[in-house]
């Protein structure tokens, strides 16, 4: 019998609840806020850094747990990647991307904090438990001493992006099969993703936009290419949003 680590068991958990929120939730189409109409820049072209994608591929077991799948998240990331640069010089914006190597112990803790803060944003913006001390308004921050990415990497913007893919398992499939058969729905997979452009100046979040089912496959190069297209279809740009199909 396997023995797992509280720290282990308790990422797993974790990791089954997110799942488990945008399953209930249905994020099934892109939805998007933006507090900007265009990017501003003191130079010429508005200058964006690119944080190393947080895209992770999981096989769900028969039992529901997602177990992570390294050649599948490899896959999709290198695809994801390519899939951007494409879009990113279509669009005309100015996007450097950084190598998760390269950045400092507080970049990687902002990356971290992203993915939290956007998992917090769907469920309390998109969501239905909004906060009360939130309102109607989209008022969401990293915080101000982000501006270090943007004086390191002399940038004005940075783009943050959060993907998960989860495969069902032959066995997860087969005990939906059996659920279904005695009239309870058991959820055999999900995709959704999400993106932030964040002013540099301020830690503000100028720009959210939110992915589901449907929105590509990043294992292939289309898919990629197709859930990038629906991921930042509306980024703000130097002209104003983007609008190429």
């Amino acid at each position: 019998m396997t023995t797992r680590t509280p720290a282990v068991a308790g990422k797993r958990a974790a990791l089954a609840t997110v799942f488990t929120f945008f399953f209930i939730s249905g994020c099934a189409t892109t939805a998007s806020v933006q507090q900007i109409d265009r990017l501003e820049s003191v130079g010429e072209n508005p200058r964006i850094v690119l944080m190393p994608p947080d895209i992770r591929y999981y096989l769900l077991t028969a039992g529901g747990i997602p177990e992570p799948n390294a050649e599948w998240t490899e896959a999709a990331q290198t695809n994801f990647s390519v899939a951007l640069e494409d879009y990113a010089r279509s669009i005309g914006a100015n996007i450097r991307t950084l190598d998760k190597v390269d950045l400092s112990e507080e970049e990687i803790r902002y990356e971290t904090l992203h993915s939290a803060v956007g998992v917090t944003v769907i469920q309390n913006y998109f969501g239905m438990h909004k906060l009360p001390s939130k309102g109607e308004g989209f008022d969401w921050t990293l915080g101000p001493g982000i501006r270090s990415i943007g004086e390191n990497y002399d940038a004005d913007y940075a783009l943050f992006v959060y993907y998960r893919d989860y495969q069902a398992s032959g066995g997860r499939i087969a005990f939906a099969i059996l659920a279904a058969a005695a009239g309870a729905g058991v959820a055999t997979g999900s995709e959704h993703g999400f993106a932030s452009l964040v002013d540099l100046k301020t830690g503000d979040i100028v720009w959210f936009n939110i992915v589901g089912a449907g929105s590509g496959e990043l294992r292939q190069a289309d898919g990629a290419a197709a859930a990038v297209r629906s991921l930042f279809k509306d980024i703000p740009t130097q002209q104003g949003s983007s609008e190429v199909p």
